[in-house]
């Protein structure tokens, strides 16, 4: 409201009363009453003392409306002020999501200087465009300023002051800017919005300070200095697929999730996604196949509104730009993106250092390599986790990156990548204590092994070891499908360059027969082909022959060829027994094998003699809490049952299952064989209900982890409900 609206507000408030009297005293006159009501009556009898009342509210008023109007004129307040420039880019209709971050910037915005920070083509501009519209009422001025070359700051501020009538067309720059800051200055409720701000201290003067509010976008953090810092990460999936479901109406939930898990639910990923399957009718999986085959032709095309580059062109010049300021940190992201997409830990790259010195990071100081990793994060092609120590480059910005490589260059970088799996080997993947290194590692030895430019390409003998070392990490943990898969690709690939009978083939052919499903109709057939080779290569004497022979009776086993599987196992304990000891963990284990031959077979008195001593010689070498001691327990509880010994039985068949659920987790495949045991156990004692609470428990267990369709999960679902067509 102006001074002059306040004004008259105030003779209205303070009229009110006088009329009110005026208005009483001549309504009684005029009907000649004797008897005036009480108040009126007050005012006859007091006339001077209610003028002076009505004097003071008249005054009262008029000061109280007008009080703000004789503040100090240096800082006007936002409601004073005129409707000013609104200079933004125009409103993304297809604007998606984002609620919880608009809210938490508009909290922010509080403090007067906010910063968004977040990698490239994480939407950050996007969600300034939104929030300066949706709230563009809160504002008397919003001024946008494209703040990525730090020398059209200044003429963009310029601007503002010819603007707002602080300077004339011609003012010199320098000036006009100036006065730009002095008026901002000098008012409140403004926005100026510096977008893509480099983070580079010299734009630093640049930003106004006063009572308004100041956003920063920014692939740096370097602003947080100065303000809060709202970091804005990728779509949530539900995010991405509702973008790509609302532009591509023929577009299956499915598909779309497809689509978003292949762009790594970067926003401008996505909308680049959706614009171009639109404009070409490409299908879901043709994209998905493209982005990795051809990431810049296919991440060039598509530019959705509001964005001013693609992703291929962000990323390309943002690398270009590296390149020049600081090139170790250039070599930093060609080799991270032969990774994953998950963090990278920072000592992986002095660790290489230090033990590998082809690459050129080895000439690079500690130190150095920090920096670099800062600049990485500042060019937006990169971001740390949440307490720095690892980086994360994101998927499509790893697949431009590599795409921007000559072809003998991505075959280097690839082979360096190796290296430095190779160089942070976190030893024996069977001791629990390392599973954790194993768990950082194995999320990058996949994508790793997938990403190899060709198929001569198989890696040094250590980067193979290393491959198959995840995969054995897999299996002993539970994943026993993503072990196939990752044995599955490495045999396939290294075969094309090293040939079927190489060792290391025949290791990967072994872990993907042993990741099989029971009784899987592959297994047998590579099991038995494998054995043969060895056999031939090596002869039947030799560990590696001796351990693929083990997986072979298994197989046959599986299948329900038990008495094969018997003779097999009993030639190979006493090859084992000769060879290495009795008491050597393969030794143990191929008796362990041979117990459980006796078992199927209905040898139980056998099958309890042979698991009680494998017990005690495991006991004595592995100890008693060892996994594969508290396996062959369970193995002899079960002996122990068959034979009617049942208190025996399921007091070592509880101990177990209790041992081994604490040892690996209740989820582990080891752990549900022992559940299954006891369950089994607990039925020929009588304990029917807790015997059927516990399948059930192992039943939802075993279909989560092993699938619905694992020959176990399907077996134990059958067992429980054998007139349902329920298999899981």
């Amino acid at each position: 409201m102006g001074s002059d609206g306040r004004r008259s507000a105030g003779w209205v408030v303070a009229g009110v009363p006088i009329l009110a009297a005026l208005g009483g005293l001549a309504a009684n006159t005029a009907s000649d009453q004797q008897r005036w009501p009480r108040v009126l009556e007050l005012v006859r009898q007091n006339p001077w003392l209610t003028l002076g009342v009505i004097t003071l509210l008249c005054v009262g008023s008029e000061v109280a409306l007008l009080w703000p109007r004789r503040q100090s004129k240096s800082v006007v307040p936002a409601e004073t002020e005129q409707p000013g420039p609104h200079r933004m880019p125009n409103r993304n209709p297809l604007f998606t999501g984002r609620e919880q971050i608009l809210d938490e910037l508009h909290l922010r915005l509080e403090s007067s200087v906010v910063c968004v920070h977040g990698i490239g083509g994480s939407g950050k501009t996007s969600l300034a465009i939104e929030y300066s519209h949706r709230f563009k009422e809160r504002f008397s001025v919003i001024w946008w300023i494209a703040a990525e070359q730090p020398p059209l700051v200044t003429e963009q501020l310029a601007a503002l002051a010819v603007e707002v009538g602080e300077a004339a067309e011609g003012t010199p720059v320098k000036d006009a800017a100036e006065k730009a800051r002095a008026w901002l200055r000098g008012h409140r409720g403004w926005l100026v919005v510096f977008d893509n701000m480099p983070g580079a201290e010299p734009v630093s003067p640049e930003i106004p300070d006063g009572a308004g509010h100041v956003l920063i976008t920014s692939r740096a953090n370097y602003w947080k200095q100065l303000g809060a810092l709202v970091q804005v990460d990728v779509f949530s999936r539900t995010e991405s697929v509702s973008l790509l479901t609302a532009q591509l109406s023929g577009i299956s939930p499915s598909d779309a999730d497809r689509v978003a898990n292949a762009v790594g639910d970067l926003p401008l990923a996505v909308a680049q996604a959706a614009g171009f399957m639109v404009a070409t009718g490409m299908r879901p999986s043709e994209y998905v196949d493209a982005i990795e085959a051809h990431a810049i032709e296919i991440l060039d095309r598509g530019r959705p509104v509001g964005y001013q580059l693609s992703l291929a062109a962000v990323v390309a010049l943002s690398v270009e730009r590296l390149g020049v300021e600081d090139p170790v940190g250039v070599s930093i992201l060609n080799l991270c993106s032969f990774l994953g997409p998950e963090p990278i830990p920072f000592t992986w790259l002095t660790r290489m250092q230090q033990e590998r010195g082809r690459s050129d990071l080895a000439k690079t100081s500690p130190v150095a390599l920090r920096s670099s990793v800062g600049r990485l994060v500042e060019f937006g092609l990169a971001r740390l986790d949440s307490d720095g120590g690892s980086l994360v480059v994101h998927r499509t910005t790893a697949a431009v990156v590599r795409d921007l490589l000559t072809v003998r260059t991505r075959s280097r970088q690839w082979q360096l990548a190796g290296e430095l799996l190779a160089a942070n080997r976190a030893d024996d993947p069977s001791e629990l204590t390392r599973w954790p290194l194993w768990s950082t590692l194995t999320a990058h030895v996949g994508p790793h092994l997938r990403l190899a430019p060709g198929s001569a390409d198989a890696g040094s003998q250590d980067y193979r070891r290393v491959v198959l070392d995840a995969a054995r990490y897999l299996e002993l943990s539970g994943q026993a499908a993503s072990a196939n898969e990752l044995a599955r690709a490495a045999r396939e690939r290294w075969t094309q360059s090293l040939g079927s009978d190489d060792l290391d083939v025949l290791r990967a052919a072994r872990r993907q027969s042993a990741t099989l499903p029971p009784a899987h109709p592959d297994a047998l057939g590579i099991e038995t082909d494998t054995l043969a080779r060895l056999r031939r290569l090596l002869g039947p004497d030799d560990p590696e022959t001796l351990s693929s022979a083990g997986n072979c009776a298994m197989a046959m086993a599986d299948l329900g060829r038990y008495e094969d599987a018997r003779q097999l196992n009993r030639d190979t304990l006493d090859r084992l027994r000769r060879i290495f000891g009795a008491d050597d963990p393969r030794t143990l284990l191929s008796a362990n094998n041979l117990a459980n031959r006796m078992s199927e077979l209905g040898e139980h008195e056998a099958a309890r003699a042979l698991h009680r001593q494998i017990l005690h010689r495991r006991e004595v070498v592995l100890g008693h809490d060892h996994p594969d001691t508290l396996m062959t327990t369970a193995q002899l509880a079960l002996d122990l049952a068959n034979l009617g010994e049942l208190d025996e039985a399921t007091t070592s068949g509880r101990r177990s299952f209790a041992e081994l659920s604490r040892r690996l987790g209740p989820d582990h495949r080891s752990t549900l064989q022992a559940a299954a045991i006891l369950a089994e156990i607990l039925r020929r004692e009588g304990s029917l209900q807790e015997a059927r609470a516990l399948d059930e428990e192992t039943l939802q267990r075993r279909e989560r982890v092993l699938g619905t369709d694992h020959p176990e999960t399907v077996a134990l679902a059958q067992s429980l409900f054998p007139n349902s067509s329920k298999q899981g």
